[in-house]
């Protein structure tokens, strides 16, 4: 059985990267939705008059993206391919000659009926829950990780830079501090670890860093030697997710499950996001590194998503 909240992230997606597509092309354009049933699968089609796809191929890579600076991240497709492998189903981009392109998603087709449901199903427990500080100064990967971190529960405060970073952490306590390594003009690690444990005790214990490129022997001992966890660009969105979870864990921590509040606070932000053709991201459960193959990685642009 299809997932009905991820399937709806991933149909929302492709509709809202069309229209953008038209819009931003001549302003207007039609869009046509085809469902039909070939073989054993269910096939969606959905269909523009936009300007086409520069490379289809790299349409649903993470970062791939041909709009303006701070209006996509690239990582809508990338999350779509992956829903629909755990789906078991295929998801496809190709241009067509009239001009235009076509994303079609196909999905294995249940000789089940379709049940109807008398009650509304109840959400899943988020993968995450609490606070996250995420401090990185290239603006796209901190939208990505952004969007990642939020999608999968958390409540993520954005900083650019160690100065703003610190003034952040004294005002208040966060269960995770994800931050970038080696930023331009930041301090280096030790003296980053340093000014947490002596300013803000404890918190040093939730520090997550990132790193572009590999590090000195020097940061690596000291890194083994206090028990920092760090991951490397490219890494998997999974991993992410992962690292995140184990250390808002730490000490007995766990995931809370969402109240009512919340629970109608996300419906608000779904139809918030319907209402102004934007599309939120929000991870149901931890999509598998077989099945996506994805990785966050630097500086890769080209085409819309």
């Amino acid at each position: 059985m299809g997932d009905p909240h991820q399937l709806e992230q991933v149909f929302l997606n492709i509709v809202n990267n069309a229209l953008d597509a038209m819009v931003e092309d001549r302003g207007q354009g039609v869009l046509r939705v085809r469902v039909c049933k070939k073989d054993e699968q269910v096939c969606v089609e959905f269909s523009d008059s936009g300007p086409g796809i520069k490379d289809p191929k790299r349409i649903f890579d993470p970062f791939y993206t041909t709009k303006e600076v701070g209006k996509g991240t690239g990582l809508g497709l990338s999350i779509c391919y992956g829903i629909v492998k755990e789906h078991g189903g295929e998801i496809l981009a190709r241009n067509r000659e009239e001009g235009g392109a076509t994303i079609e998603v196909r999905l294995l087709a249940s000789d089940k009926p379709a049940m109807v449901e008398t009650t509304p199903p109840k959400r899943r427990e988020s993968l995450l829950a609490g606070r996250v500080l995420l401090v990185e100064d290239e603006a796209a990967v901190l939208d990505l990780e952004r969007d990642v971190l939020a999608g999968a529960g958390a409540e993520v405060t954005t900083s650019t830079s160690a100065a703003d970073m610190q003034q952040r952490l004294r005002e208040g306590a966060f269960d995770v501090a994800v931050m970038n390594g080696s930023m331009a003009g930041g301090c280096n690690v030790k003296e980053i670890y340093e000014w947490i444990a002596g300013n803000c005790p404890g918190q040093e214990k939730g520090l997550l860093l990132t790193f572009s490129s590999v590090t000195d022997e020097e940061t690596r001992t000291f890194l083994q030697e206090h028990g920092v966890p760090a991951l490397a660009k490219p890494f998997e969105v999974a991993d992410l997710i992962e690292q995140v979870r184990a250390l808002s864990q730490r000490e007995g921590k766990t995931p809370k499950t969402p109240t009512d509040t919340e629970e109608k606070s996300e419906d608000k932000r779904l139809q918030r996001a319907r209402e102004h053709r934007c599309f939120p991201v929000r991870v149901s459960e931890p999509v598998s590194a077989e099945s996506i193959n994805h990785r966050v990685h630097r500086g890769a642009r080209g085409d819309r998503t």
